[in-house]
Formats: structure tokens, sequence, C-alpha cells
């Protein structure tokens, strides 16, 4: 009985929420972006006092509605990193700072199935494969890497009646790491990625956009 007590306050949920933001037409497309990643380049920034380190991300998503059950979307993720690779004493005492520099590119298309209906709002079940490229240069390493995934994505999207959009999302998914100078395990040991030799890796989305 429990179960089928929050079955139904669920159920009632999504339909408020839907009557609560939706507009008379519904919208088709979606411009998104998430918020976190300037906040994160700004407190990166504050991190280092001499300003020699520092990063830039933006991220953009694009969704557009086939119908009411059926979505389509593609994001698209950029990175650019200048960060402290070394720090060593040379022979006259003196310390001699090296730095290195990370670009990143990824491109995610996706498909999103709304269980209700409920066109680009609503609750969402997504399914993605991923492709980028990372390219790290250090005084110790000059590759370029491949990376290539799949992975799932459920959540839910509110559109406000003035076309103000935000999306909350979690999923799972596994990447893999291809290097084209065949140095992976010194990218992997010294480099400070090593989240990668995770077995899965974890996504977390919180975005704000608009629709139309």
């Amino acid at each position: 009985m429990a179960g089928k007590k929050w079955l139904f306050i669920f159920i009632v949920f999504v339909k408020l929420s839907a009557a609560a933001f939706s507009d008379e037409s519904e919208k088709k497309f979606s411009i998104q972006a998430s918020p976190l990643l300037l906040v994160s380049d700004i407190t990166y920034l504050f991190m280092d006092n001499d300003r020699k380190t520092y990063a830039f991300s933006i991220d953009a998503e694009f969704q557009y509605a086939i119908n009411n059950y059926f979505n389509v979307s593609v994001a698209n993720e950029l990175y650019f990193e200048n960060f402290l690779s070394s720090y060593l004493e040379n022979s006259n005492g003196r310390y001699s700072e090296k730095y290195g520099q990370q670009f990143q590119y990824m491109i995610i298309p996706a498909f999103l199935y709304r269980p209700f209906g409920t066109w680009l709002k609503g609750m969402y079940i997504s399914a993605f494969p991923l492709i980028g490229w990372t390219h790290v240069s250090t005084n110790y390493l000059d590759d370029t890497f491949t990376h290539l995934g799949l992975g799932l994505t459920g959540g839910y999207q509110w559109i406000f009646k003035n076309g103000f959009t935000m999306q909350l999302g979690a999923g799972l998914g596994k990447t893999w790491i291809i290097p084209l100078a065949k140095n992976k395990s010194e990218y992997r040991t010294e480099d400070e990625w090593h989240f990668f030799n995770w077995p899965i890796d974890f996504n977390f989305t919180f975005k704000l956009g608009y629709s139309f």
C-alpha cells in the first residue's frame, strides 16, 4: 500500500508541475547551459594569487521535440586549463615552475523519452553516445587522447511560462580513453585525471536556458 501511495503522489506532482509551468503552445526548441561551469572558472581564478593558472569552460545543449514523447539533443562541451605541472628545485637552490595546458572538446548527442508525453518539459530518460578529444601538453607529456563512451541519464525539466527553463538530472556511463602516442600510463599516474580509473562515470546535470 505504501508503494502505491508514493506512486500516486509522484503522478500528481508531475501533473501539477506540467499544469503550473506549461504555456498554451508547447515549446519545440530549447537552448541551455550550466551556470556551475562559470562559477568554477571564477573560483579557480581566485585560488591562484599570481593569476598564472586559470581555466575556461563552456557547454551548450540544444534540444528539439520530435513529438510529445520523443526528443533529440546535442550537447557541446569545451574546456581549457593552464595549470602548474611541476615545481622543482634547481642546482642553485631556486625553484622553477613549469606550466602545462589542457584542451578538451566533447560532443554528446542524445535521444530522450518523455514517459508522460510532455514534449520538452517533465520527466525524461535519455541514452547517449559520447565522443571527444583531449590534448595535454606539459614538460613531461605531450599527447592527444580520444574519448568514446555510452551512458544513460534520467531527470526532470521545468519550462516556465516566459520560456525560462531549468533541467536537473543524473546518470552513469562508461568512457574509454585512447591515447594517440601510447603513453596512457604516464597520463594517468602523473596527471590529475585519476578519476578515469573508475569503472563507470557518474554525471550530474544542472542547466538553465530558454525554450521556444
